[in-house]
């Protein structure tokens, strides 16, 4: 965990990456999104932020950083999972891993695009801990649409 003064420092790279994506500036969103991803490899807001621009921009985007493979790109060669939701998320590819959670670039085929599929890793959680993540899916669902919210 990156202590309080990275964290920081982590967190006005996010919200560089917030403001360049509402302005449409992928330059400059991927520029900060490789200096999160070098930083911290498995953050997963860095991680959704590349799929926003991977989506947008049509094609995979390089921010791999320049040091040395993470564990997420070596996990990488394991069999991925090829759809979630009885069908309607179809897995493209994996975006990253962190402790809590494997992030997928997966094709809405509902929705007809593409999105960050965040799937929360449930091995090993007691009751109290599956009742939090329960709490958290519940409040971000409330949140209703706002341009600057990502849909979950």
């Amino acid at each position: 965990m990156p202590s309080e003064r990275v964290q920081r420092q982590l967190d006005a790279l996010l919200d560089s990456i917030e403001s360049a994506i509402n302005d449409a500036d992928w330059d400059g969103a991927l520029a900060s999104i490789r200096a999160v991803l070098t930083a911290d490899p498995e953050n997963a807001d860095a991680l959704t932020f590349k799929a926003m621009a991977e989506a947008a921009l049509g094609s995979a985007v390089d921010t791999t950083p320049t040091s040395p493979p993470t564990p997420a790109a070596e996990s990488s060669t394991t069999e991925l999972p090829t759809s979630f939701a009885n069908g309607r998320y179809v897995v493209k590819s994996l975006l990253g891993e962190g402790g809590k959670k494997r992030v997928y670039l997966a094709h809405d085929t509902t929705l007809d695009r593409d999105v960050a599929f965040g799937l929360i890793k449930a091995e090993g959680l007691d009751a109290d801990s599956r009742q939090r993540i329960t709490r958290e899916a519940q409040a971000m669902a409330r949140l209703g649409d706002h341009p600057n919210l990502m849909p979950i």
